[in-house]
């Protein structure tokens, strides 16, 4: 397939038409580029991905299938990977290439080479166009498996693989056995042809497991872009040991990646040492801040460790939602103000009804009710700058139900 003056100029003149359209319109149409260009232009209309926060645009020429365009890593979370990475004499190989995103960071560097694989031919003819201006990048289409294991140059100092989380039918995938390749077959290799191997993982994967499956992990990061985890990270480097492995919490916040890292060990240690009644509860009243965990900070479950660290309170045990006479910047989460504190009983309803028209809910160890559930009894509508927790709150009494509003 041959990507020229033709493509870029039906891709300029249609960028903003309905690629729906475009496919009955030319339907048929014996251009062999032609499909490409529409799933180049329904790419462009749906992803954001290729903008970084600070303004760069790294969207490729050539976009051939609006999927890898979905499964492509985002401009910031490459930029993440790149300064995981490191960025001096790097020889690299970026086992599953797609569109290649974290690949043109990587190789950013001119000091660096990188090989890239990919099994399907048009995304390699994309990438001979898309790094056109890269000296130090080759894009070879072939099985990377095999490549590595045929490979017998210097060991490479940095192994890049995203496994595939799709099953044959487009199902998705939820063991790192199952997903492919399965990188837990592979570790003897990587160790034997590379210094570093950092995998880019599901974020739906159980933290421990995770751990489990990857003996000789040195860190597993947990990375969240706008409020979502998007993805686990493992980084396993072979010139290192580890009596066990770093969890870090990557947060991207107001276009400035923040990071909380801990042991497993630690919060093992915390929670074996604290009696579970006695994890320094605390009453709400306004006033207060709340502190709400992350996305990405509930999937590493720090618990006990957040309440040392930042020298809060907690509402229950079991509810993950933590209690400060001031909002904490450093927190990996949210912090609202209490407004006002009600007891969870039916006059109080009533009174939250009449009193509160607009406000976003979230439920936190509330049993009985979901958030749609609890909003149609309470008749408020979403939005606005309030927020209401219905939480479990450990009192003098027992365990009770609340309702916090909060700014």
């Amino acid at each position: 397939m041959e990507f020229g003056d033709d493509y870029f100029a039906f891709v300029a003149a249609h960028r903003d038409d309905d690629p729906a359209r475009l496919r009955l319109k030319f339907h048929g149409d014996p251009r062999p580029w032609l499909p490409y260009a529409v799933n180049n232009i329904a790419a462009l209309r749906k992803s954001r991905k290729f903008r970084s926060r600070d303004g760069s645009d790294f969207t490729p020429r050539v976009i051939p299938l609006e999927v890898s365009a979905q499964q492509s890593t985002s401009a910031d979370i490459a930029r993440l990977h790149q300064s995981l990475a490191g960025d001096a004499h790097l020889r690299i190989l970026d086992m599953t290439f797609g569109l290649g995103l974290d690949a043109f960071l990587l190789s950013s560097n001119p000091q660096n080479s990188l090989t890239g694989c990919d099994l399907q031919e048009i995304l390699v003819e994309a990438a001979r166009v898309n790094f056109a201006r890269r000296e130090n990048v080759e894009v070879i289409c072939a099985d990377s498996v095999n490549y590595l294991r045929e490979y017998a140059g210097t060991p490479f100092d940095l192994i890049f693989i995203d496994p595939g989380r799709r099953g044959a039918e487009g199902t998705r995938l939820y063991n790192l056995h199952d997903c492919q390749p399965d990188i837990t077959q592979l570790l003897a290799l990587f160790r034997e042809k590379s210094s570093k191997v950092m995998a880019k993982l599901s974020p739906m994967l159980d933290v421990t497991q995770t751990i489990r499956d990857l003996p000789g992990l040195t860190e597993l990061h947990v990375v969240e872009e706008e409020g979502e985890c998007k993805e686990l990270l493992a980084v396993l480097d072979f010139t290192r040991v580890v009596a066990e492995p770093r969890i870090i919490v990557d947060r991207l916040v107001l276009g400035n990646w923040q990071s909380y890292s801990f042991l497993q060990s630690e919060e093992s240690a915390l929670r074996q040492t604290s009696p579970r009644s006695g994890l320094n509860c605390l009453l709400p009243i306004p006033g207060m801040f709340i502190l709400e965990p992350s996305a990405a900070t509930m999937k590493a479950a720090p618990f006990n460790l957040l309440s040392r660290d930042f020298n809060t309170g907690r509402l229950h045990p079991n509810t993950q939602l933590y209690l400060s006479d001031r909002p904490h910047p450093d927190f990996p989460g949210k912090s609202h103000e209490i407004i006002k504190v009600w007891p969870f009983t039916s006059s109080n309803m009533k009174a939250v009804s009449r009193e509160i028209p607009r406000a976003d809910i979230t439920l936190r160890n509330f049993f009985g009710f979901t958030a749609d559930s609890l909003r149609k009894r309470l008749k408020i509508k979403p939005g606005g700058d309030l927020r209401l927790y219905a939480a479990t709150v450990m009192t003098p009494s027992g365990a009770e139900r609340f309702l916090l509003l909060t700014r």
